[in-house]
């Protein structure tokens, strides 16, 4: 989530078969069966060590970016080059720990549900930019709408912030939620990484409680909806989380511009993404029985 314009959503696995019953709107029975057949679990304290190092290199990724984003050229208004550290996270944990965490993740799921899922996320990206424009119009709000970016044209802007999605959501979604579903159940996973991943964005919760709050409902919002929508491989979630999450991001600029942490339009995106998200997975469940 980026909270500059590159945060927008700046503002960008249970050691068994989790329980997850087939009305649930977080997955159905047959998603379960199909994404969650870890292979042997590591012990614990190695298990939590291999996330530790996760979190502790994604942060370290992120410092580096934020350090070589001044001498790169690149405006963070169009692509900020933190949104990379999680990658480099995942990257680095892999390097150290692939023979224990490679058996971890899920086998794919068939196309067809990918391509269902994409199309709920691409809905349920739709509504929430709808709502989010309707209310900031409502309120006498100027929307920005596809103006120049960080020195760039919209269009170049609109292509680049898929990267920096992609860059987050193979770190977030890709990587650590999977890990995470071979001990706790779905649910706790998606939370703990929509936690960290909402922590993740440090400026945020500088900017007074109003904003921080809102900030931290929208992430986990959020990290639900793409949390639950992703099944299946890893680049199987990546894809299906980075599209959600750049269309998220693309979205909220339209209506604000790089100010992403400003009011009332923060408060909108928080209250729209709990009921997108609400309504999509409930639409999902219903439509799964």
């Amino acid at each position: 989530m980026n909270s500059n314009s590159a945060t927008a959503c700046h503002y960008r696995p249970v050691i068994a078969q989790p329980e997850i019953p087939s009305t649930s709107a977080i997955g159905t029975a047959s998603d379960a069966a199909r994404t969650d057949q870890p292979g042997p679990a590591p012990a614990a304290r190695i298990f939590w060590t291999i996330i530790g190092i996760y979190v502790l290199a994604t942060l370290l990724g992120s410092a580096a970016m934020l350090a070589v984003q001044p001498v790169s050229g690149i405006d963070p208004a169009a692509l900020s080059l933190v949104q990379f550290g999680p990658a480099l996270g995942a990257l680095a944990t892999w390097l150290v720990g692939r023979t224990i965490v490679g058996p971890l993740f899920p086998p794919p799921v068939p196309a067809r549900r990918v391509r269902e899922n994409l199309g709920y996320v691409v809905a349920a990206c739709l509504l929430l930019g709808s709502l989010i424009a309707g209310a900031t119009a409502l309120t006498g709000h100027d929307l920005v709408g596809p103006a120049v970016v960080g020195g760039v044209p919209f269009a170049v802007f609109f292509v680049i912030q898929l990267i920096g999605a992609t860059g987050e959501e193979i770190g977030w979604r890709g990587f650590l939620q999977p890990l995470l579903e071979t001990r706790v159940r779905r649910f706790v996973a998606i939370a703990l990484t929509g936690a960290l991943w909402a922590l993740w964005h440090v400026q945020a919760f500088g900017a007074g409680p109003v904003v921080a709050v809102s900030f931290f409902v929208s992430a986990m919002a959020f990290a639900v909806l793409l949390g639950a929508l992703g099944n299946g491989s890893y680049w199987q979630r990546v894809l299906v989380a980075a599209v959600g999450h750049w269309l998220i991001n693309v979205g909220i600029y339209l209506t604000a511009g790089d100010e992403t942490l400003a009011r009332p339009q923060v408060v909108f995106v928080a209250l729209g993404a709990v009921f997108v998200a609400a309504v999509t997975l409930a639409v999902r469940a219903r439509r799964a029985r």
